[in-house]
């Protein structure tokens, strides 16, 4: 072995992290060779020192990353109340409407997604996308993080945000889009546990049976933004109490929910 040869190896040399074969070629070469015991001298060396640079992380560096990779909070007034806004570098991650105090949110929050957040400033985008919502308004479009869910309800919760402003679609429409459509209990359980709504709008999900149905805000704030939104709320209900389930056109031949 001539010296291009020996120099990569001579830390392994070093270790003895190698064939009994290959060392005894490089053991006899630097028995003959003043320049590669010299670079192996120099590898011994800097191994040494090395030893002496490593310095203790600062005694605040955990805390400090902790803090900068925070789930975070802010709120903001609405005329519906107030709605608490938790978020991370990567998007909503839940919104709340809700008097309690920040401790409570937080208690909440701590439940629901298993981390404790801390207050914060969310971006100007994510308050206005939540305020446009709750005017009836469709809000621009802004990233919303479904970390923890299982699979069906991020499937439903995916297919919930297609619904447009101003329509309603009944929760059996949701489960056959969701690919189960005799999951239409499932699908209400998710509606209910919804952890950004008005942005992904469960109160645009009503009854088959006619109506606008439950929500967890309250039957009456459900009215309200649908009626925001456009929706004949009191036509709806008045085709449910005459049963009636869907309108047809004539012309097209085609019938659809009343929307």
């Amino acid at each position: 072995m001539d010296c291009r040869e020996i120099v990569p190896h001579l830390d392994g040399y070093r270790t003895g992290e190698m064939l009994p074969t290959i060392r005894r070629s490089i053991a006899d070469h630097l028995k003959e060779c003043p320049a590669c015991r010299k670079e192996l001298e120099m590898l011994e060396r800097l191994t040494k020192t090395a030893k002496h640079l490593s310095v203790p992380a600062p005694s605040r560096i955990a805390e400090q990353v902790r803090v900068a990779t925070a789930d975070r909070y802010s709120v903001t007034e609405t005329d519906f109340g107030r709605v608490w806004i938790g978020f991370t570098p990567k998007g909503i991650t839940l919104l709340r409407l809700s008097s309690e105090d920040a401790d409570a949110f937080e208690t909440h929050y701590q439940h629901r997604l298993g981390r404790r957040p801390v207050p914060g400033t969310a971006p100007d985008r994510y308050v206005e996308a939540v305020r446009m919502a709750l005017e009836g308004r469709k809000p621009h479009s802004v990233p919303i993080v479904l970390d923890g869910l299982a699979d069906f309800e991020r499937i439903v919760l995916d297919h919930l945000a297609r619904i447009p402003v101003g329509e309603v679609r009944p929760y059996a429409w949701l489960a056959r889009e969701a690919g189960r459509p005799s999951a239409v209990r499932a699908v209400g359980t998710v509606m209910a546990r919804n952890p950004v709504p008005f942005l992904l709008p469960c109160h645009r999900v009503v009854p088959s049976t006619g109506g606008v149905g439950n929500y967890g805000y309250g039957s009456q704030m459900k009215r309200e933004l649908l009626e925001r939104e456009g929706v004949a709320v009191k036509t709806l209900e008045a085709m449910a109490h005459s049963h009636i389930r869907f309108t047809g056109s004539r012309t097209t031949g085609i019938f659809c929910y009343p929307t």
